[in-house]
C-alpha cells in the first residue's frame, strides 16, 4: 500500500504543477499575481523533489536484509531527483527579495537545469529494467513519452523564451506524467491489473508483475498500452477545455462586436460613400465623352467655302 500512495502522491503534485505551468504559460489571473504564481510553481517542485528525496530515503532503510536490491534501487532514483532539487532552489534564489545574499539566476540557466533535470528523468526510467518479462517495463517504458515531451519542450522554451507556445506543451507533458503515474499505482498494487497477472512485491521498491500463460502477458502489455491512449486523449480534451476557459477570463481583448451594433452605427451616422456599378461608370463616361464632341464644333464643307467665296 505504500506503493500506492507514493505513486499517486507523485501524480498529484505533477498535476498541481502543470497546472501552474498553464497559469504562468497563460496571461495571469488577477486574483493570483505573476510572481506569487512563480513562487508557488518553484513552491510545489521543491516538495515534490523532497517527497520523492524523503520516500527513496525511506523505502531504502526499511527494506529487508535479505533482500540487498531493494535497499539499492531507491538510491538509484537520487540521480533523477537531485537536479529537480536543484532547480527548486535555484528559482527560489532567482527572486530579488531572497534573503540570501546570492545573485539572481538568469530565466535561461533556470531552463537549463530544467533541461538536465528531465534529462536525467528519462535515462532513470529507460535504463529501469529488473525484470525483462515483468509487465511493469511497458507502464515505464510509455512513461518515456510524456518525459520527452517535457525534454522537447524545455528545449524549444530555451530557443524562443518570450513564446508561450513550449511552456504549454510542458504543462501538458507534466499532466500526462502525473496520471500516468497515479494509473501505475492502481494497476501495481490494485486488483485492476489485467486478469491473471499479479504483483510479486519483495519490498516496496522490489517488486515485478507476473503473469501466469504467455497470452496473459500479451493481454496485459496491450491493456497498458490502451490505458495510456484513453489517458492522452482524456488529457488533450481536458486541457483544450481548461486553456480556452483560463483564456477566456485572463484575456482583455475587446474581440468581435456583434454585427447588429454596427448596422446601428452605421444607420446614425450615415455616410455619403455611394457605390455605383459599372454599367453606370460606362454610362457617365460616355455621356462625358459626348458633351466633349459637342463643343468641339465642325463645320460644314459647304459653309467653308462660301466663306472662302465671300471673301
Amino acid at each position: 500500500m505504500a506503493g500506492f500512495f507514493s505513486f499517486s502522491a507523485a501524480g498529484l503534485g505533477l498535476l498541481f504543477l502543470a497546472t501552474l505551468e498553464c497559469l504562468n504559460a497563460s496571461s495571469a489571473p488577477p486574483f493570483l499575481p505573476r510572481p506569487l504564481l512563480l513562487r508557488l510553481r518553484f513552491l510545489c517542485a521543491l516538495l515534490l523533489s523532497s517527497f520523492s528525496l524523503l520516500s527513496s530515503l525511506v523505502s531504502s532503510l526499511s527494506s529487508p536484509a535479505a533482500d540487498p536490491l531493494g535497499s539499492s534501487l531507491p538510491l538509484s532514483s537520487l540521480a533523477a531527483v537531485a537536479p529537480f532539487l536543484l532547480y527548486s532552489f535555484a528559482g527560489f534564489l532567482s527572486f530579488p527579495s531572497s534573503s540570501l545574499l546570492v545573485a539572481p539566476f538568469p530565466p535561461s540557466l533556470l531552463d537549463l537545469l530544467l533541461l538536465f533535470s528531465f534529462g536525467q528523468e528519462f535515462l532513470f526510467f529507460h535504463l529501469r529494467c529488473k525484470d525483462l518479462d515483468g509487465v511493469e517495463n511497458r507502464y515505464f517504458d510509455l512513461l518515456l513519452v510524456p518525459v520527452l515531451v517535457c525534454v522537447v519542450s524545455t528545449v524549444l522554451s530555451i530557443a524562443r523564451p518570450r513564446s508561450p507556445t513550449p511552456r504549454i506543451v510542458r504543462a501538458a507533458g507534466l499532466a500526462l506524467h502525473g496520471t500516468w503515474f497515479i494509473q501505475m499505482g492502481f494497476s501495481f498494487f490494485t486488483s485492476l491489473i489485467a486478469h491473471g497477472c499479479s504483483v510479486h512485491e519483495r519490498s516496496g521498491t522490489n517488486y515485478t508483475i507476473k503473469c501466469k500463460t504467455h497470452e496473459d502477458y500479451h493481454r496485459g502489455r496491450a491493456i497498458a498500452t490502451l490505458l495510456f491512449n484513453c489517458h492522452l486523449a482524456f488529457l488533450v480534451l481536458a486541457g483544450t477545455v481548461f486553456y480556452r476557459a483560463v483564456a477566456e477570463k485572463t484575456d482583455n481583448a475587446p474581440g468581435y462586436r456583434p454585427l447588429s451594433k454596427e448596422m446601428q452605427m452605421a444607420d446614425a451616422s450615415p455616410s455619403n460613400f455611394t457605390l455605383d456599378s459599372d454599367e453606370e461608370g460606362e454610362v457617365a463616361a460616355e455621356d462625358r465623352n459626348g458633351v466633349e464632341h459637342h463643343d468641339d464644333v465642325v463645320l460644314p464643307v459647304a459653309d467653308v467655302e462660301n466663306s472662302n467665296g465671300t471673301h
